[in-house]
């Protein structure tokens, strides 16, 4: 077999900054406001410049086939779903990828057309409202929608979604014909009362030889039993799947037995995660925060375990935004399911695979260094003037890295805490430091600490760490990893009816982990790496 490369994008949000929504800022941008970037998971305006970079990069070390493993727009509107296609377009034309897409729960929301409301800063950096909604915002435009399901997917039918001219084997879990009218199924509500018809959209495609990506459809629009509503696909996932759509399932199991017959090297992808990339298998954050979207979204053992039995072997996720690497055993198979983090979020990174006869290895490929357009601090620096607060950190930075470094410093005040955490310790982080927390733990006992790093700090590094993995370890401050890694001895033998002791003790215990699951999960790995298998836990998943 000759050597072949392909990458992988999760999660890439693309919002295009010269979209004409009706509100532009000083520089003509349809610009989203740092207030409301500081809030989300994702940064917005940085979006279509971090993609192009990644391509950039890309194209530099020759890696022109190029998955989309779902959520390429910013929220499936349709103007935005529209300067996508141009993008993609023209980066095949001038440069020679090729792009083989997926849908995410950004992308399309079910049968129906999904109505958007969103801010955007004007001249003077105040916020106005954009809705597709008439008289729902300061401004109405109907292309803030996004189309209904399959239409907003059909947009990118040209990017795997539709067979090509050369491509060596296509087809879907129905057949070979890439009809939308042929790629039906019916979904019905709880109680049986309402019965749905939804379109599929996955598909497995042989682009060179002895290569077979399967590309699974993971949405979930299960009907709520009120007329065409559905839940949204958003916290479903693979739990749902199985139960919605058993026949992915079915279909992936004969994908897996076939290539491994005609001696096909198998990749999988689907938006959302089939392992849980965080291995909280005792539900710790749950136990800190609740029932939180994370938590929510991450597959259950169970749902591990039914998906190794497939025979898959190997399956890229994206949704999370987060670069780790976790896997089950089960059964004697196994299944390695590699997280592959946003361009829109810390830390900037995407997988790169490379095929031989030899081995499958995955590897990341960083773009920290990518500069952000200067305009934008531009539009962030009048938002604050008019907000009349100081320009954050972030604006500052030396590098796209850096920003999404200190966009995660922001998001702790502005999301986490007010969002997940509980009123009293959130107040006890915005005052207080790592070795009071130690000692809120076990009051009788000190842990002597180098130095003491203020918990705002630590609590930002827990959420850098938990998403990043082995990435993170080569941006954090060493004193401050040192300082981790020394905790978990104080931690262990706490059994306090305190909850601040518990809850205290639960979180840090989480931090040691993931500084764990960091160093284990360093560099390259192929597929079947004994050094990955020794890192599961088989008999808790």
């Amino acid at each position: 077999m000759a050597n072949h490369k392909f990458a992988v994008i999760a999660d890439a949000h693309v919002h295009p900054l010269n979209a004409d929504f009706g509100v532009r800022d000083r520089n003509g941008l349809c610009m989203r406001s740092w207030a409301d970037t500081r809030k989300s998971t994702r940064v917005f305006n940085e979006s279509e410049g971090a993609f192009s970079a990644a391509l950039d990069r890309l194209k530099e070390q020759g890696f022109l086939n190029v998955v989309l493993l779902g959520d390429y727009t910013d929220d499936g509107q349709r103007r935005t779903t529209d300067a996508v296609v141009a993008m993609l377009e023209e980066r095949e034309e001038q440069d020679g990828f090729r792009f083989f897409a997926l849908p995410g729960n950004h992308d399309t929301f079910g049968a129906e057309q999904r109505d958007h409301t969103k801010m955007f800063l004007d001249a003077l950096g105040q916020p106005r409202s954009v809705s597709s909604m008439d008289g729902a915002g300061e401004f109405h435009d109907p292309a803030m929608a996004s189309d209904p399901h399959p239409v907003g997917v059909m947009k990118m039918a040209q990017f795997g979604y539709m067979p090509r001219d050369g491509d060596l084997l296509w087809e879907t879990p129905f057949g070979s014909d890439p009809s939308v009218q042929a790629r039906q199924y019916i979904c019905s509500s709880a109680d049986r009362k309402v019965a749905l018809t939804f379109f599929d959209a996955s598909y497995l495609v042989e682009p060179v030889k002895g290569i077979w990506l399967l590309m699974i459809d993971a949405n979930v629009f299960e009907p709520t039993g009120q007329g065409n509503e559905v839940f949204g696909s958003s916290n479903a996932g693979w739990n749902a799947m199985l139960r919605v759509k058993p026949f992915i399932r079915d279909w992936m199991q004969d994908v897996a037995e076939r290539a491994k017959a005609n001696g096909k090297t198998l990749l999988t992808f689907s938006h959302y995660p089939m392992v849980d990339p965080y291995r909280d298998y005792d539900c710790a954050e749950e136990t800190l925060f609740g029932a939180t979207a994370m938590a929510m979204r991450r597959p259950t053992p169970e749902t591990s375990r039914a998906l190794c039995e497939t025979g898959i072997g190997l399956h890229f996720s994206g949704h999370l935004h987060v670069r780790r690497r976790t896997e089950v055993v089960h059964k004697g198979q196994q299944l390695q399911n590699v997280a592959v983090p946003s361009p829109v979020a810390y830390p900037p990174s995407l997988a790169v695979i490379e095929v031989s006869s030899a081995e499958t290895r995955v590897s990341d490929l960083r773009f920290d260094d990518h500069q952000v357009d200067p305009c934008l601090r531009t539009g962030y620096e009048t938002e604050a003037k008019a907000e009349g607060e100081a320009l954050d950190n972030a604006h500052h930075a030396p590098s796209y890295g850096a920003f999404l470094w200190e966009h995660c410093s922001a998001l702790v005040p502005h999301r986490y805490l007010p969002k997940e955490w509980p009123d009293s310790r959130a107040k006890e982080v915005l005052s207080g430091s790592l070795s009071q927390a130690l000692a809120w733990v076990k009051p009788e006992q000190t842990l002597d600490l180098q130095r003491d790093f203020a918990l705002l700090d630590v609590v930002a590094d827990w959420y850098r760490i938990r998403a990043a993995g082995a990435l993170a370890l080569e941006d954090l401050p060493s004193e401050r990893f040192d300082a981790y890694q020394t905790l978990r001895s104080h931690l262990s033998s706490s059994d306090s009816k305190c909850e601040r002791a518990r809850f205290w003790t639960l979180f840090l215990t989480r931090l040691c982990d993931f500084c764990d699951d960091a160093l284990q999960e360093r560099g390259d790995f192929t597929l079947g790496d004994a050094q990955l298998r020794k890192r599961c836990a088989p008999e808790q998943v």
